[in-house]
C-alpha cells in the first residue's frame, strides 16, 4: 500500500495540469492523502525557521573603479555561517574565475588573489586580498569606416573622438561602447546591411600592451518603400496630411520617431505603430507599415476652481475628436465665474501640413464683471496659424465683435467692428516648461475701420518680451509688455480692447485690472497705452519648491507724455507640477506693506 502512494504521489507531481487522469475509487483516496500529504509537508515549509545567516566577506587591495566592478561581479550564492571548509574552498574557486575576468575588463591581466577566512561569533568572516597588478596600455588605435556612408556626417562625429587615447588603461567597456555607436549609427541612417570586417582588441600582457582595430563596411543605405496605414478614423487624403515618410526618401530613425509623435499629437489615435518590414525588402526599398487605433471620439472635463483673477469658477469642456472624415475637431466650454464667464465653440480644421498650419473657426460669448467697468460681447470668427521652418509662428485673423461696454454709473456704449489681425511669435528655451533659459518674442497689430463694416476707426498695436537668464543656482526672469492704440472715440471703446494693468501677470502688488485712467467719479476706465516691466528671481529651496522675490512696475494711460508707474514689490513661493510651476505670489504697492495682494496661477514661465 505504501509503494501504491508512492507511485502515485510521484505520478500526479509529473502528471500535466491539463490531463484528466481517471482513477479508481481506491486511487483516487491514495491520491488525497498524498495531496494532503504534500499540503501539509508545504505548510511546516512555509511555517519554517528563517534560513541560516550568510557568510560576510571583505574584499582588500583595489580601489575606484577596480573595486566597483569587481563587486558587481562577485557571485550572487554566498556560503552560509554553517558551511564546511569544502563549500568555502569551492566559493573561492568560483570567485576567483569571475574576478579574472572582471580584472581583465579593465585592462588588469595578471592580478593575484589571496583568499582565507575563519569563524568567528558562529560564522564565516571570509576575505579576499587583490593585488591588481599592472594594467595594460593602450598604444594604438586603427579605426575606420567606409563603404557608401563613410562621408555621413554622424560616421565621422563619431571617429572625431577615438574610445582611448593613447596611453589609457584598456578599458573593454569603452571598445564595446564605440563599437556599439558605429552599429546604431548605421541602423539609424539606413546602412542594414553594415558589419565589421575586423574588429579586435590585441595583447600582449609581457608588454602591457594593447592595439585596438575597428573597421566598418557600412554597405548600401536603404530608402523609403510603400508606406501604407491601417485605421477608420480618417479619409486617405486627410490622413496622408499627417504622414511625413515619403517613398524614395532616405531612411533615417528619426524620421520614424518624428512622423509616430505627429500622428499621437494629432488627438485622434490612442495607439500609433510604426514598423519597418525588413522581410519585405524589395531591392533597396523598405516598406513602412503604420497602424493606428483610434481615442473615443468624445472627451469631457468637469473643473472646479479659483483664480486671483477671476474668481471662484466652474467650467465644462467637450472635446470631439474628430466630425468626420476630414478630421475637423469642435472644442465647446462653458465657464460660469465670480469675475469672467463666457461659453466658447471652436472648430478646428487641419491644412495641408497640420502641425505646422490650422484654420480654426470661433464663436464666443464672454460676460466680464471685473472691477468698474463691464461688458458682454458676442465674438464670431476665424484665424489662421502657420508655423515657419525656423519656428517663427504666423496668425492671421478677422472677427466680428458685437459688444456692450458699461463704466459703473455711465450708460452703456454699443460697438459693432469687423477686427482684422496679424502677429508674430517665437519661443526658444531649453526646456518648455520649465526652462532655465530662454526667451519669448510676440507682436500683434489689429484694427478696424468704418468703411468695412465698423463704427469707429481703430488701430491697436501690442509686444511682449520675456527673457531667462540662469544666475548662480537660481533664475532671473524679465518682462516687458507695451501697448498702444489710435482711436478715434475711448469712451466707445470696447473693454476688450481697453489696456488694465494690475493684476498676477503684470503688477502684482494691485488687484486684476485696478491701474488705468480715471473718470470724474473715480473709477477704473483703462487706457488707450500700456507699460509693464517686470523683474523676479527665483531661489530652489528643494526640488519640488522654489522661493521668489520680485518687482513690477505698470500701468494703462491714454498720453505717452504724461503717465504714472505704479510700482509693486513682493514675496512668492513655485512649486513644480507635472503641468507647469503653481504660482503663489504675495505683492505689496510700492511703500504701503498693510495693502497685501495675493495672486495664484499656474503654467510656464515663458
Amino acid at each position: 500500500m505504501l509503494n501504491k502512494i508512492v507511485i502515485i504521489f510521484f505520478c500526479l507531481l509529473l502528471m500535466p495540469l491539463s490531463v484528466n487522469a481517471k482513477l479508481s475509487k481506491e486511487e483516487k483516496l491514495v491520491a488525497s492523502a498524498a495531496i494532503a500529504i504534500a499540503d501539509k509537508t508545504k505548510k511546516n515549509q512555509t511555517n519554517s525557521p528563517e534560513k541560516s545567516k550568510l557568510a560576510t566577506i571583505e574584499v582588500m587591495g583595489v580601489d575606484g573603479e577596480l573595486k566597483k566592478n569587481i563587486e558587481l561581479n562577485m557571485p550572487v550564492t554566498i556560503p552560509e555561517c554553517n558551511a564546511g571548509k569544502g563549500e568555502v574552498k569551492q566559493f573561492f574557486n568560483t570567485v576567483k574565475r569571475h574576478l579574472r575576468k572582471a580584472s581583465r575588463a579593465l585592462g588588469y591581466y595578471d592580478s593575484e588573489f589571496r583568499s582565507g577566512g575563519k569563524i568567528q561569533d558562529g560564522c564565516w568572516k571570509l576575505r579576499l586580498r587583490i593585488t591588481p597588478g599592472k594594467p595594460v596600455k593602450v598604444v594604438s588605435q586603427i579605426i575606420k569606416v567606409f563603404g557608401a556612408g563613410s562621408k555621413e556626417t554622424k560616421f565621422q562625429e563619431i571617429l572625431k573622438k577615438y574610445p582611448y587615447k593613447k596611453g589609457d588603461d584598456l578599458n573593454h567597456q569603452k571598445y564595446t561602447d564605440y563599437k556599439t555607436s558605429l552599429s546604431e549609427a548605421a541602423l539609424s541612417l539606413g546602412y542594414f546591411d553594415a558589419e565589421f570586417t575586423e574588429h579586435s582588441i590585441q595583447v600582449n600582457p609581457l608588454r602591457y600592451q594593447a592595439n585596438l582595430k575597428l573597421v566598418l563596411n557600412t554597405g548600401k543605405r536603404y530608402r523609403y518603400g510603400k508606406i501604407s496605414v491601417d485605421q477608420d478614423v480618417l479619409s486617405d487624403k486627410t490622413i496622408q496630411k499627417f504622414i511625413l515618410l515619403k517613398p524614395g526618401a532616405y531612411y533615417k530613425t528619426e524620421d520614424l520617431i518624428n512622423q509616430e509623435q505627429v500622428l499621437q499629437r494629432s488627438g485622434y489615435f490612442k495607439v500609433v505603430k510604426v514598423d519597418v518590414l525588413h522581410d519585405q525588402v524589395k531591392g533597396d526599398r523598405v516598406p513602412i507599415h503604420i497602424t493606428l487605433l483610434r481615442k473615443k471620439r468624445n472627451a469631457y472635463k468637469f473643473k472646479l476652481g479659483y483664480g486671483s483673477d477671476t474668481g471662484g469658477r466652474i467650467a465644462l469642456e467637450m472635446d470631439r475628436r474628430w466630425t468626420g472624415l476630414k478630421g475637423k475637431k469642435l472644442k465647446i466650454k462653458a465657464q460660469y465665474a465670480q469675475n469672467l464667464s463666457g461659453i466658447s465653440l471652436k472648430l478646428v480644421s487641419p491644412r495641408k501640413n497640420p502641425e505646422d498650419n490650422n484654420l480654426v473657426y470661433n464663436i464666443d460669448w464672454q460676460q466680464d464683471k471685473n472691477n468698474d467697468v463691464i461688458s458682454q460681447n458676442i465674438n464670431i470668427g476665424g484665424i489662421y496659424t502657420r508655423k515657419r521652418s525656423n519656428d517663427w509662428i504666423q496668425t492671421a485673423s478677422v472677427g466680428l465683435l458685437l459688444d456692450k461696454t458699461r463704466v459703473e454709473g455711465e450708460n452703456t456704449n454699443h460697438s459693432n467692428l469687423l477686427i482684422f489681425g496679424v502677429g508674430i511669435e517665437k519661443t526658444k528655451a531649453d526646456n518648455l516648461l520649465y526652462p532655465n533659459n530662454g526667451w519669448r518674442l510676440k507682436l500683434s497689430v489689429k484694427g478696424a475701420a468704418k468703411v468695412l463694416l465698423s463704427d469707429q476707426n481703430i488701430a491697436q498695436a501690442e509686444l511682449l518680451a520675456k527673457k531667462i537668464n540662469t544666475i548662480g543656482s537660481g533664475r532671473l526672469i524679465g518682462k516687458m509688455q507695451i501697448g498702444a492704440s489710435i482711436v478715434n472715440d475711448f469712451e466707445r471703446l470696447p473693454k476688450t480692447l481697453r489696456f488694465f494693468s494690475g493684476g498676477g501677470n503684470s503688477v502684482r502688488g494691485y488687484s486684476y485690472e485696478s491701474l488705468g485712467e480715471v473718470n470724474a467719479a473715480g473709477k477704473v476706465i483703462g487706457g488707450k497705452h500700456l507699460l509693464n516691466l517686470s523683474l523676479e528671481y527665483q531661489h530652489p529651496i528643494t526640488d519640488e519648491w522654489g522661493a521668489v522675490a520680485f518687482v513690477d512696475a505698470g500701468n494703462a494711460f491714454n498720453d505717452w507724455n504724461d503717465y504714472a508707474l505704479k510700482v509693486g514689490v513682493g514675496v512668492g513661493a513655485r512649486y513644480h507640477s507635472p503641468i507647469g510651476p503653481v504660482r503663489i505670489d504675495i505683492g505689496f504697492p510700492k511703500g504701503d506693506i498693510k495693502k497685501p495682494r495675493l495672486h495664484l496661477s499656474i503654467g510656464s514661465d515663458l
